[in-house]
């Protein structure tokens, strides 16, 4: 690749506003080097340091090497902290401009942040260098997925599928994705959660994916063992109480339904819930008795569980009922 072409100019650094630590940082790198391949482009706006980084930064992290920049920020990464891992990833880059893995977990920052757009252009930038990147491509096809296009995520999961069949991320990613385009993939995603079970069988996740693709299939009563495995792992989570809770219903089992929804919703979000589980099944009686239940329990809770009835009304009223 040519190189970056260099030149003398030093009041580019007596007008920043990022302070010396920012001047400090881009020198190491190269004295004073404006880049001018499209790449390097790139990767000096995604590395400007943000009014008040430097303070955060501190001259601890800049002595880091890039190596271990990258190490800590993808710990901060996995632990949430999703500003001191863009500090460190943005450091790393500053110091290491061509780093593939700081790069991507640049991505993973705006990805986990809501900024689909900004780590969307993140992750083509890598799959640049690297067009196999694991991060980058899966990154992408969250992204297609949240925005409804199943089609784009389901054929870049796939292809990153064949190259790593044994990475239980993935496959739970290609599943879930099955279970999002509907009953023509369910079956296709089934043997692919019970492979991540046999694979990770002490993680909750995976009892509770496959637990919701036998929802989707209409399987409730061999739901509800798969979220209760997953409760006994992890009794906190909220997500699984509540796929239980509705496979609790949809087995016609609408006292246990009731008392898990309670724990995680409250009682009038518990009848307003079982109302609507009750209208997507057709049993209009059932979902109006929950639905006014609702409404008297609670009128702060009113203006849902009203509009919820004006729904279910207009569903009755077209299906003749």
């Amino acid at each position: 690749m040519k190189k970056p072409i260099t030149a003398s100019c030093p009041s580019l650094f007596l007008k920043s506003a990022v302070g010396a630590l920012a001047m400090f940082l881009i020198l190491l790198n190269s004295a004073c080097t404006p880049v001018a391949d499209p790449y390097h482009q790139k990767i000096a706006k995604l590395t400007v340091l943000e009014k008040g980084d430097e303070n955060t930064l501190g001259e601890r992290i800049a002595d880091l090497p890039p190596e271990e920049l990258t190490e800590k920020g993808n710990i901060y990464l996995g632990q949430g902290n999703l500003e001191l891992a863009r500090l460190h990833f943005s450091a790393a880059l500053q110091k290491k401009p061509d780093a593939i893995v700081p790069l991507a977990g640049m991505g993973q920052v705006f990805l986990a942040r809501g900024n689909a757009t900004r780590a969307r252009e993140v992750f083509n930038t890598v799959l640049e260098k690297d067009p196999v990147n694991r991060v980058a491509i899966l990154g992408l096809a969250q992204i297609a997925r949240n925005q409804g296009d199943y089609t784009d995520a389901e054929s870049l999961l796939e292809r990153l599928y064949a190259l790593h069949p044994e990475d239980t991320i993935i496959i739970s990613e290609l599943a879930i994705t099955y279970d999002s385009i509907g009953q023509e993939k369910l079956m296709k995603a089934e043997p692919l959660h019970q492979k991540v079970l046999a694979l990770e069988p002490n993680k909750p996740s995976g009892y509770n994916n496959l637990g919701f693709n036998y929802l989707l299939q209409g399987r409730y009563s061999e739901a509800i063992p798969l979220f209760s495995k997953a409760l006994s792992i992890d009794p906190t989570n909220i997500r699984t109480k509540n796929n239980l809770a509705t496979a609790f219903l949809l087995n016609n089992e609408e006292l246990r339904a009731l008392q898990l929804f309670e724990t995680t919703l409250g009682k009038p979000a518990a009848y307003n819930n079982i109302g609507y589980l009750y209208m997507t099944q057709g049993s209009w009686d059932k979902s109006e008795k929950a639905f006014r239940k609702a409404l008297e329990l609670s009128p702060v809770f009113y203006m849902r569980a009203q509009q919820n009835l004006e729904r279910l009304n207009s569903l009755r009223s077209q299906s003749g009922d």
